[in-house]
């Protein structure tokens, strides 16, 4: 897994270092033409490859989500099963159906709220904005706490003294992402807003009840 990581980030940094070289677009042209920065991409490899690239490029582009879209709601789906099966979400979430083992009312869960929230943002300008700032910064603040995490069970928890691998890492990853937070517009930051405050209130809420099972 973190040789796929290590492999996917190195491809991600060479292509765009590669696509940088070849734009005939100055970064101060894009930033004064908007409209153009979602197609910077495809005009580069019209203009350094040729037009057959830039129309490849197109189709995989229109064909690719759909396939994403469909990993990204079966490990979802998982996801929602893995919690309601650690009593982190309500318990229906954590059915099965018999004959094919899959986590089916998750999945449903998953694909509808899915289909509401894509109708609605392709009924919107800038539901695609909207999308965006939500996933980001609802990574990010998930990010955040999860460094938070780290430094919490291992340093305050449980002692320990790796101070390079419990806590200047954990802060380091911390702080870029605060950073991020920080300059992203408003809408995003009121994303990443409400995102923190439903994990918290569920946080918060299974805290509570494995107290009074205890109890």
């Amino acid at each position: 897994m973190l040789f796929c990581l290590g492999l996917a980030g190195l491809l991600f940094v060479v292509q765009t270092y590669l696509a940088g070289l070849l734009m005939p677009v100055t970064p101060q042209e894009l930033a004064e033409h908007p409209a153009d920065q979602g197609t910077a991409f495809y005009t580069m490899t019209d203009s350094a490859v040729g037009p057959w690239l830039s129309k490849a490029f197109s189709i995989v582009k229109g064909v690719g989500p759909a396939f994403s879209a469909m990993t990204a709601v079966a490990a979802a789906s998982r996801l929602l099963y893995g919690m309601a099966r650690d009593r982190g979400l309500p318990s229906a979430l954590a059915g099965v159906a018999p004959r094919s083992r899959v986590p089916r009312t998750a999945l449903l869960t998953t694909a509808g709220l899915t289909l509401v929230v894509s109708v609605w943002a392709a009924r919107r300008d800038d539901g695609l904005d909207l999308l965006v700032s939500v996933v980001d910064m609802g990574a990010l603040a998930a990010f955040t706490m999860l460094h938070a995490s780290v430094v919490g069970y291992f340093v305050v928890r449980r002692g320990s003294r790796a101070w390079l691998p419990h806590l200047v890492v954990p802060v380091l990853g911390a702080a870029v992402a605060i950073w991020i937070i920080v300059l992203a517009g408003t809408l995003a930051k009121v994303a990443g807003a409400v995102w923190l405050a439903i994990g918290l209130v569920l946080a918060l809420a299974n805290r509570r009840r494995e107290r009074r099972a205890a109890g």
